[in-house]
């Protein structure tokens, strides 16, 4: 299901709420003008076919990786590649040569060659990565190399040679080093993994890590093991603040020592993963029967980028957060470093409106926009006769026909009281204005697969058509089969089953799996990843299904489908963001225990938080009329708790402690602020009536508009069954905002 919320007077020009003193999430734009005698240069490395390696070690999204970027840089881009600019290593599709570790180098090599003080450097490597004992120990605390692995990639030899035609993270550093040297900026993006300890596969899948394991290329355990203990640092990286979170090719962006730099360009690093996770790739977009497999962290970054080309790197970096939040994604975590503060591409940080060019051709109409634009079947844009018209200057409108990932084709229709056009009267060299935005309330499961209780499953898929058939549930639920795109994917399986899972994956004894585990059969709810744990505190929630029949299933599931539901459902709100910079500025600060000071929590970034830790509120509005804050917790296990309720008037700021973490439980929990714009006199927007209990008995404990936005949040707590279209902006110029900010908690110690 999706609502469309109309953009009058948004798309006008208005642009996002402020985060946190970061600056705003500006509007759309089509074009921004180039920073004058800057070149663009791209090198999109894709690896598939690993020719050498086992034949599991084949993907198939890195190409495709490479087009979409591709396409988006020469078409799409708020900026100007030239295609001569744009350099392609991949096998199996148009591409200057095969991305081994020979052209890479030799890739790069030319890029610190051509470029000169000024440039821009986009990189993109998409594929598998591994971790490898570290050659050089003494430049790896840890043990470990991260490195990627190009097409020619060979069989682990020994702890001298390591993996051959490996690259390791200390080459990467040294060529983006050489590239900055001449001062160009790099914006460099790492769609792979290095880890195999993320615990997944309960059923084969569309969905696929880009990971490799360590033992598939020839590395006996006992060399792993031998690396870690002779590691001069911490074994384990990224789990607390003593230990920041670490990205998968171990590169920092840090300012370079060196007395040849007189003036280094500087780095922005996106990484799809830390080094403990893997990342997916999985037909995109999903629910698109002709989706191509993509990298989720490449498809979601573009997504961003279309949506809104005049970010900051932090402002992509927390809408991408975002964008895996309102998926339900658990893992992985990307990370994003460097100075990303800056603009996106170097564009301009203007207000910028989501239009784009009609082109006209064989009695069809189109524009360069697709779904990563958010356009999907159904969507409405405003004729305008010129980029500078505003939407009461409206000849007609079109609706989204089709759409691609960057390509849309449009026909003309009646709405807004005019009339449709026929397309011959579409005004020559027209624009087509986005008057909508579609947010998906609907959630989609992945029904059980087959497994060792063919009885059990059946009992469940006949309680899942229940639900679906009666229509009583107030739930938009999709069923799609088992191993498709989900939003929640069952399993059935028993605890000692989860058990000998883990324990496979952790490479431990199946004999400790099997102390004190049940062997009845449960149905397990579980994010996209698939993720599955048994500890206290980050339990998989799970129902059981011995001795119950159809009816007590069905009964069971749907609460929990509900809950499920409606925390999905509210992260996915995040898209309709209508304050203009400045407006409203929201910040959290954490203050860690034993800590003096509180440290801010920035955006783009998931924090490690602890049991004792505390989140405290910042807030401050300028907005001309009053705007209330809300914000709630949602816990791993889906509760919602409220924790606040403000009226800010203009001027007026806020500064207090806001929550303190406990040992209920443990996982990715996200923080979620709902500004309304408020009449005069009218009574503060209370949304606690979106509290929930979580899907688990033990839950997290933390304690303590505008009409047409808050029927949006009514909706999501009522679970509408049918399509809908909730409208913001219409009542006195009502606006909205949702903000989620993703962490993690962990036990301490």
């Amino acid at each position: 299901m999706h609502h469309h919320i109309t953009r009058r007077g948004l798309l006008v020009g208005t642009a996002a709420i402020g985060v946190g003193g970061l600056g705003a999430f500006p509007a759309f734009a089509q074009q921004a003008g180039d920073a004058a005698g800057r070149t663009y240069h791209a090198l999109l490395v894709a690896v598939t076919a690993y020719p050498n390696l086992p034949p599991k070690a084949s993907l198939v999204g890195p190409n495709n990786d490479a087009s979409l970027v591709r396409e988006f840089l020469l078409n799409n881009a708020p900026v100007t590649f030239e295609p001569q600019n744009v350099a392609v290593l991949a096998d199996g599709i148009e591409s200057t040569a095969s991305p081994t570790r020979g052209s890479i180098r030799d890739a790069l090599d030319r890029l610190a060659d051509t470029v000169k003080s000024g440039d821009f450097v986009y990189l993109q490597f998409s594929g598998h990565g591994t971790q490898q004992p570290a050659m050089d120990p003494a430049i790896e605390p840890d043990g470990l190399d991260e490195c990627f692995l190009p097409a020619d990639t060979g069989m682990w030899e020994d702890r001298s040679k390591g993996i051959p035609n490996a690259l390791i993270d200390k080459e990467f550093r040294d060529h983006l080093q050489k590239i900055r040297d001449k001062g160009a900026f790099i914006w460099a993006v790492f769609d792979c993994c290095h880890s195999g300890t993320m615990t997944r596969a309960v059923t084969e899948s569309e969905e696929t890590e880009r990971k490799i394991d360590f033992t598939d290329l020839g590395i006996p355990e006992a060399a792993m093991a031998e690396a870690i203990a002779e590691a001069q640092g911490p074994a384990t990286r990224g789990m607390g603040e003593e230990s920041p979170r670490q990205n998968s090719l171990g590169i920092t962006s840090a300012e370079p020592t060196g007395a040849e730099s007189i003036a280094p360009g500087g780095m922005v690093a996106f990484f799809a993963a830390q080094n403990t996770e893997t990342t997916p790739e999985m037909p995109l977009p999903k629910g698109d029967p002709e989706a191509t497999k993509l990298g989720l962290f490449t498809y979601t970054v573009f997504a961003k980028i279309a949506e809104n080309p005049a970010m900051t790197y932090r402002q992509l970096g927390q809408a991408v957060l975002q964008a895996y939040s309102g998926d339900n994604r658990m893992r992985p975590t990307p990370l994003f470093e460097g100075d990303l503060d800056r603009q996106v591409f170097g564009s301009t940080p203007e207000d910028r409106i989501a239009q784009w060019a009609i082109k006209a051709e064989n009695g069809m109409l189109e524009i360069p926009a697709g779904q990563l634009h958010r356009l999907s079947p159904g969507t409405k844009l405003a004729i305008l006769a010129s980029p500078a018209a505003t939407l009461d200057q409206a000849v007609g409108y079109v609706e989204v026909q089709s759409a691609k990932n960057l390509t849309s084709r449009v026909v003309p229709v009646a709405h807004e009281g005019l009339p449709a056009l026929a397309v011959a009267d579409v005004p020559v060299n027209s624009w087509a204005r986005l008057t909508e935005l579609a947010i998906g309330f609907e959630l989609v499961v992945a029904r059980p697969g087959g497994g060792d209780s063919p009885a059990e499953t059946e009992l469940l898929n006949a309680a899942l058509d229940k639900i679906v058939d009666e229509k009583k549930v107030p739930v938009n639920l999709r069923l799609v089969d088992a191993g498709e795109a989900a939003d929640l994917t069952l399993a059935v399986m028993s605890e000692m089953d989860v058990g000998i899972i883990i324990a496979d994956q952790a490479r431990q004894s199946e004999n400790a799996a099997r102390a004190s585990l049940s062997t009845e059969p449960r149905v397990w709810l579980l994010p996209p990843s698939a993720e599955l744990s048994l500890e206290d505190g980050r339990r998989s929630p799970s129902l059981p299904l011995a001795g119950s029949d159809i009816d007590d299933i069905a009964a069971k599931l749907a609460e929990d489908l509900v809950r499920i539901f409606r925390a999905t459902s509210l992260s996915r709100l995040s898209a309709a963001s209508e304050f203009r910079p400045n407006e409203v500025e929201v910040g959290f600060k954490i203050k860690r225990t034993q800590a003096a000071d509180a440290e801010p929590l920035r955006a783009g970034t998931v924090p490690v938080v602890h049991p004792d830790d505390e989140v405290h509120i910042e807030a401050k509005s300028a907005s001309a009329k009053p705007v209330d804050i809300n914000v709630l917790y949602i816990g791993s296990d889906y509760s919602i708790s409220h924790m606040y309720a403000e009226r800010l008037s203009s001027g007026s700021e806020i500064d207090l402690p806001l929550l303190a973490f406990t040992d209920s439980s443990y996982g990715i929990e996200r923080m979620v602020v709902v500004l309304s714009e408020a009449e005069p006199q009218t009574p503060v927007e209370d949304l606690s009536f979106l509290e929930q209990v979580g899907v688990r008995q033990a839950t997290r404990s933390l304690g303590g508009g505008a009409a047409t936005f808050g029927e949006l949040l009514r909706e999501v707590a009522a679970a509408p069954a049918t399509r809908g279209a909730a409208r913001l902006g219409d009542k006195a110029g009502a606006k909205g905002a949702v903000l989620i900010f993703p962490m993690e908690t962990t036990p301490r110690g």
